[in-house]
């Protein structure tokens, strides 16, 4: 009887196993890389870093403890940021003292986003908003590199056209006064000419 018993509970508990593994093999905690972003700021700026999941897409898979967690990856490794529930609640981990807003009344339409005031060196690097349907099911992520704007002839050719229309303002302003200077210099003594003419009177004789 107890032999029974004990194959009895150890077939439900390979079912059980073999329930789960179903479940997370048909598509729910795949963790697929929804997109990439480039975000381009300059250094003590504010700068919105964009996290969005289509809500049609997720919807029937999340739970009330479903989330989003925010983390910066620096060497590999992950440094949690904020974790933003579909309920609204958002928990923070390191809010770089104050700098980083977590928008969490968005969160139940799909929108994850976090502002970043006042922008560090220190910021900069790859993010990864992960959303997550429960504990260590994850559905699908996103990467979000922040980098400093390169200065572009192509995007700056208004203040590249003004830079040279000054310098020329400049150099056509010099040459004005050169010539004005030039123009009115008192010119050095002349030297008369004195042309003698010799007259020779002879003596009649």
């Amino acid at each position: 009887m107890k032999l029974f018993g004990l194959c009895f509970s150890a077939g439900v508990m390979m079912i059980c196993c073999c329930c789960l593994i179903h479940v997370r093999g048909n598509g729910v905690c795949q963790r697929n890389l929804i997109t990439r972003i480039n975000v381009t700021t300059k250094l003590k700026s504010n700068v919105l870093l964009p996290c969005l999941f289509d809500p049609d897409l997720f919807r029937s898979k999340l739970t009330t403890n479903s989330s989003a967690d925010w983390s910066q990856i620096n060497n590999k490794t992950g440094q949690h940021i904020v974790e933003i529930k579909v309920n609204g609640e958002s928990s923070f981990w390191d809010n770089r003292r104050g700098r980083i807003k977590a928008f969490s009344s968005q969160s139940g339409s799909g929108n994850f986003s976090i502002l970043i005031n006042k922008v560090l060196s220190s910021d900069l690097g790859l993010y990864q908003c992960e959303l997550f349907r429960e504990f260590n099911c994850s559905l699908a992520y996103t990467e979000i590199t922040l980098a400093l704007v390169e200065f572009s002839f192509l995007d700056n050719w208004q203040l590249i056209v003004a830079a040279g229309g000054g310098f020329l303002l400049v150099c056509f302003f010099t040459c004005c006064v050169y010539y004005t200077l030039t123009k009115h210099e008192k010119p050095g003594s002349a030297l008369d000419e004195i042309v003698y003419t010799t007259v020779v009177y002879g003596a009649l004789r």
